[in-house]
């Protein structure tokens, strides 16, 4: 009796054994689970990620190509001149890759254009597991979406550009002027999107030279899980903090085109590094009179300190 159990148990053993080794190259870990996480970068102080239309364009391409790369599920996202945000639906290893991905690809951009090197690197990043009860990502993507509006840049977040803000009920179909990435050659491709990795025919370049985020961003998802649009603008308009409208704000990016065309104009110099420091000082007065720039804002486009700034403008 003592033998047919102990053959009983070995037999099991080994038909478990093979079972374990059939299918431990075919199927995923059945513990790898997805869930909803927040990307988000701190915001710099002293310096700015995107200075100009070209480096935000650059911006929007390698989001979908790290979404291409990674296999993540985007499903919001907006590029801010000092920072990101990203709502994405993935394994942690997914998202972790992803923004990953998307920091290398940033700071080589700005490394070969401005000489900056690892701008990212000192950047903390967090990437957030999302509890999705009671509304929380419905809040989530509202208060992503509503970042450029907290910065008084846009009144509403589906008139900001560099998101996903547009894409959600709109009646705008921007494939119009777009086409498939993979009618452009491999040379015009490589010069467009500023990388090598090729898209698949889903993603589609519209005339501004950048993917349409409705390409890779899950629109449908977040339509449904809204359920109608009055619902979406309902979000929207209970996350963002009161803003002062009758103030008019300027963003980072022209404010720095102004800055470098006084710095070239006015003082016949290539940077603020050739100014003498009671030159910055003066112009740094005059951006805080006339545009009524805050002491952060000082602090990015100038390159400075947040002490620095503040002690300046007193």
């Amino acid at each position: 009796m003592c033998g047919m159990y102990l053959c009983a148990c070995l037999w099991l053993f080994f038909v478990i054994n093979c079972v374990i080794f059939f299918y431990a190259d075919n199927v995923p870990e059945l513990c790898a689970m997805k869930s909803y996480y927040h990307i988000f970068t701190k915001g710099l102080v002293g310096d700015l990620i995107f200075r100009d239309r070209e480096d935000y364009i650059a911006g929007m391409n390698y989001v979908a190509i790290c979404v291409h790369q990674s296999f993540v599920r985007m499903l919001a996202f907006v590029l801010m001149s000092n920072h990101f945000h990203f709502v994405v639906y993935a394994e942690a290893h997914e998202a972790e890759q992803f923004i990953n991905l998307y920091k290398n690809l940033i700071s080589r951009y700005v490394t070969l254009k401005y000489g900056v090197r690892k701008l990212l690197y000192k950047v903390k990043t967090t990437c957030a597991s999302v509890d999705i009860t009671d509304e929380g990502l419905k809040r989530l993507i509202a208060y992503v979406l509503n970042n450029p509006v907290n910065a008084g840049v846009n009144c509403m977040p589906q008139s900001y550009e560099w998101g996903s803000g547009r894409c959600y009920f709109s009646n705008i179909d921007y494939y119009q002027d777009s086409l498939p990435v993979t009618r452009l050659g491999v040379r015009e491709a490589c010069t467009k999107l500023k990388s090598k990795i090729r898209l698949s025919e889903k993603y589609y370049i519209n005339t501004q030279g950048y993917i349409e985020p409705s390409s890779y961003v899950d629109v449908r998802f977040v339509e449904d899980h809204f359920r109608r649009a009055k619902s979406f603008e309902y979000f929207l308009s209970v996350s963002h903090r009161k803003t002062n409208f009758g103030a008019l704000v300027f963003s980072d990016m022209l404010l720095k085109s102004m800055l470098d065309e006084i710095i070239e104009k006015r003082y016949d110099a290539n940077s603020l590094d050739e100014m003498e420091p009671e030159e910055i000082r003066s112009v740094v007065m005059e951006f805080r009179k006339q545009f009524g720039c805050t002491a952060k804002q000082i602090a990015r486009i100038f390159n400075l300190s947040l002490d620095a700034a503040v002690d300046i403008i007193g």
